[in-house]
Formats: C-alpha cells, structure tokens, sequence
C-alpha cells in the first residue's frame, strides 16, 4: 500500500461513511467505504464483494477474491474488501477489517432497503389494484341505480295518477294500497340517490391511530383519544390508507413532539387534530395525497406548516 491508516483516520472514516449511509442510503455508504479505503490507503484501488459479486468498486479494479493475494483481502463473513495491493502490516490490516465490517452491516441494510421498496412497490400496486376495484364497483352501482331509477320514476307516476282519481273511483282499499306502494317506492328511489359511502360499513378510528401512532411506534405521538367510539362511516381501506399517508407525511418532514387529538365536533362530525415540531418542510406528494383523501371522505382539512406543523382534518361520523 502506498501509506499506513492511523487509528484516528479511520475512526473519522467509519463515522463519514456511516452518516452518508444514514441520510443517502445504504447503497451510497457502499460506495464511500471503497472511496474512502483508497483515500487511506493510497492503493490503486479498492472493491467490495458480496460472495463472488461485486456491488462497490473505487479506483482500478483489483483481482477477484477467488485469485487476490490473501494479504489483499480483509474478510467479514460472505463480505471481502479487495485492495489492489497486499497489505502486510499487521495492525493495518487489523484497522482495515473495520472497514470490511462496516462494508458486512451496510450491505444487510442495503438488502432490508431492497426488501422495503419491493414491498412498497407491492403496497402501491395492491392499493391501485383495490382503487381500481372501488372505481368499477362505483360505477357499476351507478350504471344498476340508473337502470332501476327508471322504472321506478314510470311506477310513481302511474301512482300519482290513480291517487289523483285519473284512472276511475279508488276503494278506501285501493287508496290504502297505493299510499303504500307510494311511500315504498319513494323510499326505494331515496336509497338510490345516496353516495356509495352511505353504505360502507362503520369504522372505529381509534384502533387505527393507536396502532400507527401509540406507543412504540416510530411516529409515536401523545394520543388524546375518546372513550367513545369513533364511528366513521368509511370504507376501513380509506381510512387505513388515510392513517398512513398522515404517517408519510409526518416522517417526510422529521415531526417530533407530536400531539393527536379527536373529539367530537358538532354532533355528527370528528374533529381530527395534529400539531408538531418539524425539521423539514411538508412533503408535497404526501400532502397532495392527504388532500385527495379528504376530498374523498368529504372532509374538511387545513394544514399549517410554520412555525409547526398543525393539521386538523373534520370527518363525517355518525350520530349515537
């Protein structure tokens, strides 16, 4: 090697890499580890391997392990960091397996990254998936009511007509028959007119918030929760979906000292509040996606972002 790493250097070193790690991702750490090695070392170049795959190379390609000098390599488990040259001092090659551990843990955090997209990327599609779902089942609701309106509007006129006396004399029967054939269909042609989310099935929220924000949970928060139920009446997937995109939107910005409160609101409405120190401004996507949600649930929401994140968010409930 062209130079021998002291102590304190590669201290520095461990500390340099493992904060990109932190704030860019394991994959960027990886490759300040191989930078950093040729930097300390003055070799011609440096790789780390994973097995017989290479996933970080800085400088001149050295050998492959399978032919490197054995004093080239420093191992770590399946993990090897090849120099380009041998390094036969003792106490450097022992300062250089540090580095070759560090290369060991970013590349198990590199494969938990992979893990998470890949199931964010199956949660995105599933969530299309269930989207798309709603949307047909929405408009086939629509497209049956439609069908069914019709006739229906064509069997109350005729009623009207015999109860007008239009189609002859009418038993006190008959007029008893058709009161109740009337007031049948006029209820049947309510029931049509009502939004899909008239007939999702009732929600308790406080078990979705505990669970997202109670104790233990990365975005943990003081939750301030009625000893009522809180019955929304929403499909439970918009309102899991709607916690999350809340949890998104919270992480995005680096909340901390959170406080989340719910209490009722003018009798048929929950009065969802959060308020929050924050390192970072919101983020737009997630806070474009709380506004979609809100619209959806026909709900009201403001959000203010200085000098601490406060969001209040009014959901429809149900009385009793």
């Amino acid at each position: 090697m062209g130079r021998s790493a002291s102590a304190l250097e590669v201290e520095r070193t461990l500390s340099a890499v493992a904060e990109r790690a932190l704030h860019l991702g394991a994959r960027a750490g990886l490759d300040a580890l191989v930078e950093a090695t040729v930097r300390l070392t003055e070799t011609s170049g440096a790789a780390l391997y994973a097995g017989s795959r290479r996933v970080a190379l800085a400088g001149l390609a050295p050998p492959v392990p399978a032919r490197a000098h054995p004093q080239q390599m420093m191992k770590e488990g399946r993990t090897v960091l090849v120099l380009g040259e041998p390094c036969v001092d003792a106490a450097d090659r022992q300062l250089l397996a540090r580095l070759a551990a560090l290369g060991s843990a970013l590349l198990a955090s590199q494969s938990r990254e992979d893990a998470s997209r890949a199931e964010q990327a199956r949660l995105r599609q599933e969530r299309m998936r269930m989207l798309e779902l709603q949307s047909h089942r929405e408009r086939v609701l629509a497209r049956a009511a439609h069908d069914v309106r019709t006739p229906l509007l064509v069997l109350q006129g005729y009623i009207d007509m015999m109860t007008k006396g239009m189609a002859g004399v009418l038993t006190p029967s008959m007029q008893r028959y058709l009161e109740r054939m009337g007031r049948a269909a006029a209820e049947m042609n309510v029931r049509l007119q009502r939004p899909p989310t008239e007939h999702a099935p009732v929600e308790d929220l406080r078990s979705l918030l505990s669970a997202t924000f109670g104790p233990g949970r990365r975005t943990s928060a003081r939750l301030e929760l009625p000893t009522e139920p809180v019955r929304v009446r929403a499909p439970r997937e918009a309102l899991a979906l709607l916690v999350r995109t809340l949890e998104r939107l919270l992480v995005g910005a680096g909340a901390s000292e959170m406080v989340l409160r719910l209490e009722a609101q003018d009798g048929a409405r929950w009065r969802l509040s959060l308020q929050a120190r924050a390192e970072l401004p919101v983020p737009k996507r997630a806070l474009e996606s709380l506004e979609r949600l809100a619209r959806r649930l026909d709900a009201g929401l403001t959000v203010r972002e200085a000098p601490e994140v406060a969001l209040t968010m009014l959901l429809p409930g149900i009385p009793g």
